[in-house]
């Protein structure tokens, strides 16, 4: 029964996300008839006072339908900390991640309610998604640690695999090996953070070829701060834009090189292909947007890769913590 409501909790948590993504991008002017001049509009509006943008409210269906999402997760949050104190002598494990899921929800539905009238669109978009980023890490932990009780790959096993040299020596070998999948995790929870920077600034078409970026590698580009509320300028929007391309190309890399590792160990074979898979997917689908010019299901399947590449490498992670004696 707690397995299985853990398993419903991800899932609604997936979905809540992937939802929240559809209508951020359809409210930015994805998919509208008269794209891209609603995107430009929109832009404009939301640089607007805080306030001023609180009239204009989200009352589309698509953030109706994230909200009753969103309530129904937090039900199952409720439903998922509760039991996990009464179970907790069944279970045999500590009830504090689930207490910690519970207090992110309640922490960020407080928020929303007051940041939509005090905050700008940048602020609340970037909290949202840690936010979402958090709990999509939780839920993953806490299902696996439901999932399995000693399914954890021996990080001793595996203690040459970042290695090119061949086998290390060295005790330590097992540590870096998780330093290693725990800087990929951070890796992607960055490039994550960086999506949601281009997209609450309205910085997706700030370059519109691929590779270069508006005809040159490095072109005019603008990284000094902008107070809240002013327009940003051409060359700060192609700054967001071209620090996201740069974080994205170098998460690549490191994924892909800690993939063909991964595969060369048995234990970690199937892992280290879905981590490989979901980069090439990821990346193919990023070069996409640009080239096809933002097209609304490649935007939001974009952000839905994303979360399943953040998941991917929490199950990474878990497999390689250190079996309990």
């Amino acid at each position: 029964m707690y397995l299985k409501l853990i398993l419903a909790t991800c899932l609604l948590a997936f979905c809540a996300i992937v939802l929240s993504a559809y209508a951020r991008l359809s409210d930015a002017g994805l998919g509208c008839a008269n794209w891209p001049a609603c995107y430009e509009e929109n832009a404009l509006k939301e640089r607007q006072p805080p306030q001023a943008v609180a009239v204009r409210g989200h009352t589309s269906w698509q953030w109706k339908l994230h909200s009753q999402a969103v309530r129904a997760l937090g039900i199952l949050t409720v439903a998922v900390c509760v039991l996990s104190w009464l179970k907790r002598k069944e279970l045999r494990q500590s009830p504090l991640l689930p207490t910690l899921l519970l207090g992110l929800m309640v922490f960020f539905a407080a928020f929303g309610i007051w940041a939509f009238s005090h905050l700008q669109r940048t602020v609340i978009v970037q909290v949202h998604l840690a936010g979402g980023i958090a709990m999509m890490m939780l839920l993953t932990w806490i299902a696996l640690r439901q999932l399995t009780s000693a399914g954890e790959v021996d990080a001793g096993k595996a203690h040459n695999w970042y290695n090119f040299s061949g086998p290390s020596p060295l005790p330590t070998g097992n540590i870096s090996a998780r330093i290693i999948a725990r800087l990929g995790l951070v890796l992607v929870a960055v490039q994550i953070m960086l999506g949601g920077w281009v997209s609450s600034n309205f910085a997706a078409l700030a370059c519109t070829d691929f590779p270069l970026c508006n005809g040159s590698l490095l072109p005019p580009m603008d990284f000094s701060y902008s107070l809240p509320g002013l327009a940003l300028s051409a060359e700060k929007l192609t700054a967001i834009h071209w620090t996201h391309r740069a974080g994205a190309l170098l998460t690549a890399l490191y994924l892909s090189w800690l993939s063909f590792k991964l595969m060369a160990v048995k234990e970690l074979h199937i892992i280290g292909k879905v981590i490989l898979g979901l980069v090439v997917f990821q990346l193919a689908l990023g070069i996409s947007n640009v080239l096809l010019g933002l097209p609304l299901a490649g935007a939001v399947l974009h952000n839905a890769m994303a979360m399943l590449l953040l998941v991917a490498l929490v199950i990474l992670n878990f497999k390689l913590q250190k079996r309990k004696a």
